[in-house]
């Protein structure tokens, strides 16, 4: 049912509502995480109400006008309850490498490898390797007055074989990682 209730989402509006009325009908709360997943990727969708209104039959609880991530808030203090069905890590994984293809290498045996629950890996709007890590940061020495950090600019500090170094905050926010050597260490700092 999940794998249908998603390809008729992307093609067929009308389809796709009569396969969310089998589900409300069956009463398959096993369905309650693949229809919060589906809340994520719904956009503005007209249907997304359906889907709230879905939700709400099988759990009891009322999902408003369907905010994903409330909803996704929700099954995480839920999970217990709504387990997904047996076939969810492949499903997710198909899901997944529609948005880039190395996704299965992060999801295809997650289930079976990890204790990592699937139904709370959300995506974060960036593909694989979408947003680039800083190599070999160009250094500035900490001199009073330079302009480039302000005294209350928060930084990572690192100190590894006597050599220091602070990654200021601000510059880690635009690329989450980066690759450095230090103390003649190679080093990553992930933020």
């Amino acid at each position: 049912m999940m794998f249908r209730l998603f390809d008729e989402l992307l093609a067929n509006p009308v389809t796709f509502s009569q396969s969310l009325g089998l589900v409300r009908l069956s009463g398959d709360v096993s369905q309650v995480p693949v229809l919060v997943e589906i809340l994520r990727f719904m956009g503005t969708s007209p249907m997304r109400q359906r889907v709230a209104e879905a939700l709400g039959e099988l759990t009891g609880d009322d999902f408003g006008v369907g905010d994903s991530r409330a909803a996704g808030e929700w099954l995480g203090a839920n999970a217990g309850e709504f387990r997904p069905p047996e076939a969810y890590p492949e499903w997710k994984t198909f899901l997944f490498t529609g948005i880039h293809p190395r996704f299965a290498i992060f999801l295809l045996r997650a289930g079976e490898t990890s204790r990592i629950d699937l139904a709370e890996v959300v995506w974060g709007g960036v593909p694989p390797d979408g947003i680039p890590d800083l190599r070999d940061p160009l250094i500035l020495p900490a001199i009073a007055g330079s302009g480039f950090l302000l005294d209350d600019d928060r930084v990572f500090g690192v100190s590894i074989n006597g050599q220091n170094r602070a990654y200021p905050l601000r510059i880690m926010n635009a690329h989450e990682m980066v690759n450095d050597v230090l103390g003649g260490e190679p080093i990553s700092l992930a933020w």
